[in-house]
């Protein structure tokens, strides 16, 4: 079977790259991280893998965002960003995306990237190959 995974971040548009919270990431703009995103997602797809996008907002929006689309279909891999894990003001976001994972995707892996950007070697660190999972 194919390895189905979400990559779940804060949407480009909703991002004020110029605050505090966001400098620990230089020379991130919303271009950059559209293209980034988009980028991922098209080379994942490329190499067989059936991976979505779910790209949130802060706060209880975005949470309840992930969590729609965690209740919608089986992922085997939850990739959750940088932007909503390394940014202490996103806390109760990153609880709540990880106990909605935990709650409709038993069994999933979690992955977490490097940087504010992801790569697909995020991804194959767990599932080297898209076809490396039995259900």
């Amino acid at each position: 079977m194919t390895v189905t995974a979400i990559q779940i971040g804060l949407d480009p548009d909703v991002i004020d790259y110029s605050s505090p919270d966001f400098a620990q990431f230089p020379g991130l703009s919303k271009k950059k991280l559209r293209a980034a995103n988009d980028d991922n997602v098209a080379a994942l797809h490329a190499a067989g893998y059936d991976v979505d996008n779910c790209l949130i907002d802060f706060g209880d929006a975005g949470a309840q965002k992930a969590r729609q689309w965690l209740e919608a279909k089986h992922y085997d891999a939850v990739l959750i960003g940088a932007g909503v894990r390394l940014v202490a003001s996103n806390t109760l976001l990153f609880e709540s995306i990880v106990n909605a994972a935990h709650t409709t995707q038993p069994g999933c892996r979690f992955v977490f990237n490097h940087a504010a950007t992801s790569t697909p070697s995020d991804i194959r660190r767990r599932y080297p190959h898209p076809e490396a999972v039995a259900r």
